[in-house]
């Protein structure tokens, strides 16, 4: 199994042998078309069994879909208005995103971002593998790879859980040196995962994208504004995709929330507790709250701005997709603020 450049295994997991069953897939998540001399079937099925497993499977073999699953696919295929998009590689890597971190003593803006999980691939092959560890790859790839594939995310059926009906988003993303991008070597799908057991009827990762999405904008902010960069990442206005969650932490790090604004605290003896009180501000406006819709827009606003941006391995990577026929349907983002 040769391993994307990028991609780095887990030492101490040896990798195991992955067998793709259209019987065992619990939901869909990607449908897409291989441009390869070497892929004897031009359609493939990416889906989840109940484990989280992923599995591969020709959409000729969509017949031996449970039923659950293939009513997920045809809902999809009828709301997306879509064919499936082309890569044209003769194969690919899938890598499940569990975690992500963003270093520390990195510098400049479009800084390395650390993705954690489990690659499996390649596809198609004959002896398919699956291995935790980490894929290397920068702020900029990260936004480029769930903008660029917003189009073509998985449409889920609506539930009574969900406010909007969900999306399954999936990035590609570079794993190797531009040169062998271009040569359709080294693509790697990455899915933003959701475990198994807060799945609620499909494998929608909205949520997930969304506090993506935030996280690395933020940390995009806030380099403009330490080191004089570009006035658009500096000065946008970034929602948050929980207010809740954004309000609980605000109180955590000893603020008391009125109405929109956050007020610090000032009641803690002791010199180090002053000083550290004296370094945060007194009031914090607390941000409204976004889908992922919004905060995909957002990301493209910020690639416009990011300096360098398109790199030579994005330019490489959308060379080899091509867009699904079909259009589709058009929903504004939104910016709301709960009641």
């Amino acid at each position: 199994m040769n391993l994307p450049r990028y991609f780095i295994p887990h030492a101490a997991t040896p990798p195991e042998p992955v067998q793709s069953d259209a019987s065992e897939i619990a939901h869909v998540v990607d449908a897409f078309r291989l441009d390869s001399n070497h892929a004897l079937e031009p359609e493939w099925l990416v889906g989840l069994d109940a484990l989280g497993g992923v599995h591969v499977v020709p959409a000729s073999e969509r017949g031996r879909l449970p039923a659950s699953a293939l009513a997920q696919l045809t809902h999809h295929e009828v709301a997306s208005g879509r064919t499936p998009r082309r890569i044209a590689a003769p194969e690919l890597f899938f890598f499940s995103v569990e975690l992500v971190e963003h270093p520390a003593d990195a510098e400049g803006f479009n800084d390395p971002v650390y993705l954690y999980g489990h690659l499996s691939g390649p596809w198609p092959g004959t002896s398919p593998q699956r291995v935790p560890g980490q894929l290397t790859v920068t702020r900029g790839d990260v936004l480029a790879g769930l903008t660029q594939g917003a189009a073509d995310a998985f449409h889920y059926a609506q539930t009574m859980e969900s406010a909007a009906a969900p999306r399954g988003y999936v990035a590609l993303l570079p794993g190797d040196r531009p040169d062998v991008i271009a040569q359709g070597q080294g693509l790697v799908l990455a899915w933003p995962s959701v475990p198994p057991e807060l799945q609620m009827g499909n494998a929608s990762n909205g949520p997930m994208v969304a506090r993506m999405l935030h996280d690395v904008l933020t940390q995009l902010q806030e380099d403009a504004g330490a080191n004089r960069g570009p006035e658009a990442l500096a000065r946008m206005e970034l929602p948050v995709p929980s207010r809740a969650m954004a309000i609980a932490e605000l109180e955590l790090r000893g603020y008391e929330v009125k109405g929109d604004v956050a007020i610090l605290r000032r009641q803690h003896p002791g010199l180090l507790t002053r000083m550290a009180e004296w370094l945060r501000a007194e009031k914090v406006k607390i941000p409204l709250e976004a889908a992922t819709p919004a905060f995909l827009e957002l990301a493209r606003q910020a690639l416009a701005a990011l300096p360098g941006w398109p790199t030579e391995a994005e330019r490489a990577l959308r060379s080899r997709v091509r867009a699904g026929g079909g259009s589709p349907p058009v929903s504004a983002p939104r910016v709301t603020s709960p009641v």
